[in-house]
């Protein structure tokens, strides 16, 4: 932002003193817009108007394009929280259909929901298949209005030197509506919602709003479809189980399905391919031919019209070589068909994708044979510390401090297979929890890493960090 900009965005004193003085005149005008008309306006353009819509601008210039649209409009505001009474107000609408504002009263600024509008959105999606869709709502509670209003009182407003961060907080309150503002677009709603995403706890996981570069996402999505199974590895922490999951909602589309499997060293051919399982039939010990996971899998993947998905958690930690056998075959000649070794025979369906995570820090990929590497496409994540940033913003607790601290001990530890990554710190409650996380999760990691050199340890002991973290 230029310093003129910044300079014509200020808000001053005269402004709210204006605000003040047009509220009490507002008592004398059926018509709102006839306040135009008293002397004093001129002023109130130059010390109201004309900084509220500067404002208005720069936001709209940090907005995701469905957010913008603003339109300025006069109004009277009944009571609320913030004020006492009947106020005058300009507000500011976004979206096309002015669902959200962000209004200026003698008191400040705030933001808010045009209820009414809300409220016939709400009544438009429920018109058809309404049960359907308030149990979606239901479990994707980010349509819901969860937000609190942003509110900056008038002082706050006129100590803020220089610039606007207000806005800042104002654009991160809007974007917690854009699943709900896209939704409006959409002609079948059910469809979308299911194609929508979404974190656990209050942020939503949106493709072209996330901390991962949109091209990137696209890539490793086109990499799924064209070798039909990708592994996400990285280090601990790195966000692999959440991210497969992510991808896995954007691929399987309306009628497709996820189902998730946990791999680990008794996993076996017989457990996810088939298998001769021992049974009891009316006393008697049967050795019938069993489908295993994978096998069931692709049963059910073959009646489904849309993408199917099957991630393999924690994929290096079994023997996959024999946990695979013929399917290795198949990873690479999908469209044909093989005999199992113990009856039966196995294709893997058009419609199914294989997502497999590995943790580094338990067997780096260069230990993966090369056959299965070339089957697979590999996608790498390494600590995202924007993440770390978006999910502490209205949180207490200050962590670029954190931050600098987890960089300086990745550059220690200097193995990208073993950083710490920021999923241990994705609580609301950091600063009640850090020392728990750090004396329990953290130490004992880099015990067993520094093993035999535990003096790098001592200086990212809790006794030492907590000192550099504002608590």
């Amino acid at each position: 932002m230029s310093s003129e900009r910044i300079k014509n965005s200020i808000f001053s004193e005269k402004t709210f003193e204006l605000m003040s003085k047009f509220s009490e005149h507002i008592l004398n005008y059926d018509n709102i817009e006839k306040i135009e008309e008293l002397p004093e306006y001129n002023f109130f353009r130059e010390y109201v108007e004309k900084p509220f819509q500067r404002f208005c601008q720069e936001l709209d210039v940090l907005l995701h394009p469905h957010l913008k649209k603003f339109s300025i409009e006069k109004d009277k505001i009944q009571e609320t929280p913030y004020n006492y009474g009947s106020d005058f107000c300009l507000r500011a609408y976004f979206t096309i259909n002015k669902l959200l504002f962000v209004e200026i009263t003698q008191w400040g600024i705030n933001t808010g929901i045009n209820h009414e509008n809300y409220q016939e959105i709400i009544q438009d999606f429920c018109k058809d298949n309404s049960q359907e869709f308030i149990d979606l709502l239901a479990t994707n509670s980010s349509f819901f209005i969860h937000k609190d209003p942003v509110y900056f009182a008038a002082e706050d407003i006129l100590n803020m030197n220089g610039g606007n961060p207000a806005i800042y907080d104002i654009k991160y309150w809007f974007e917690q509506h854009l699943p709900l503002v896209l939704l409006t677009l959409k002609n079948e709603h059910i469809p979308f919602i299911k194609d929508l995403s979404f974190t656990p706890g209050s942020q939503y996981f949106y493709f072209t709003e996330t901390d991962f570069i949109r091209k990137e996402l696209e890539c490793w999505l086109r990499a799924i479809h064209r070798k039909g199974q990708a592994i996400i590895y990285g280090s601990p922490g790195t966000g692999k189980t959440f991210i497969a999951q992510q991808l896995a909602q954007k691929l399987i589309g309306q009628y497709g399905f996820i189902e998730l499997v946990q791999f680990h060293p008794a996993y076996t051919y017989e457990d996810f391919i088939q298998g001769i399982r021992p049974q009891s039939e009316d006393g008697k010990l049967t050795y019938p031919l069993v489908p295993g996971r994978f096998l069931e899998f692709c049963q059910k993947a073959e009646i489904c019209q849309d993408v199917c998905v099957l991630i393999i958690d924690e994929i290096n930690r079994a023997n996959l070589s024999q946990v695979f056998g013929e399917l290795m075959y198949l990873l690479e000649y999908r469209d044909q068909e093989i005999p199992l070794a113990g009856g039966n025979r196995l294709r893997i369906p058009k419609n199914v994708r294989i997502i497999g995570t590995m943790n580094t820090a338990d067997r780096s990929i260069a230990q993966i044979d090369h056959a299965l590497r070339r089957r697979f496409a590999f996608i790498e994540l390494r600590p995202n510390y924007d993440i770390l940033i978006k999910y502490h913003l209205n949180t207490d607790f200050i962590i670029e401090d954190l931050i600098k601290v987890l960089k300086q001990l990745n550059q220690v530890i200097n193995d990208k297979n073993y950083e710490i990554g920021i999923s241990f710190f994705l609580t609301p409650n950091l600063r009640e929890d850090i020392e728990d996380i750090w004396k329990m999760e953290i130490e004992p990691y880099l015990e067993e890493y520094f093993f035999n050199n535990l003096e790098k340890v001592d200086q990212f002991r809790w006794n030492k960090i907590e000192k550099r973290l504002k608590i």
